[in-house]
């Protein structure tokens, strides 16, 4: 992933922050290894919103955009950008 803004690596710091881990590695599937659980999605999201000015709508909780430290970075570039985010199809139920 081209970061020249450091983004993944500050995502990474806060989600250390937030889940009290060390900063994870920028693929690993952070809902998949039980890293980031509902509580820590809220947490997250506050998170994010008071770190990068920036707002997650409800219609922003797709769990593949939170997957991944990368997926967290290129989400909140997206909202910096004034995008509405990367679009992720919802997951089959």
């Amino acid at each position: 992933m081209n970061d020249p803004s450091g983004m993944t690596d500050r995502v990474a710091r806060l989600l250390g922050d937030v889940l009290h881990i060390d900063p994870p590695a920028p693929g690993i599937d952070l809902i998949g290894t039980g890293l980031l659980d509902s509580i820590g999605f809220m947490h997250l999201f506050v998170a994010l919103e008071r770190e990068f000015g920036i707002g997650v709508a409800t219609g922003d909780l797709s769990p593949d955009r939170f997957r991944t430290v990368e997926s967290i970075a290129a989400f909140v570039a997206a909202k910096q950008g004034g995008e509405q985010g990367p679009v992720v199809p919802a997951a089959a139920p």
